[in-house]
């Protein structure tokens, strides 16, 4: 079971800043949210099931983007975090 971190609009979508969520991958991961939460969590991953460019999910403080992705592998004391992606300047 993964520890997961949200930032809004996450926390607030799931009601819960920190909650605790099954699942071998991050992809795996991504739909039970997005099944669980509906919301801002429908858009974690894109229609190919890849992990969408438009959020940030580290996996113990590394970028799932720079891993494997949504089949990034999960262990039973994974952190994760997920925030929106934050552009500008």
């Amino acid at each position: 079971m993964a520890n997961v971190r949200l930032i809004a609009p996450f926390a607030a979508a799931a009601g819960a800043r920190e909650i605790s969520i099954d699942g071998q991958t991050i992809g795996e991961l991504c739909r039970t949210l997005a099944e669980r939460y509906g919301g801002s969590f429908l858009r974690l991953l894109d229609r190919e099931g890849k992990l969408s460019k438009d959020v940030v999910v580290l996996v113990n403080r590394q970028n799932a983007h720079t891993l494997s992705g949504a089949q990034t592998r999960l262990g039973s004391d994974t952190e994760v975090l997920i925030m929106p992606l934050m552009s500008g300047g």
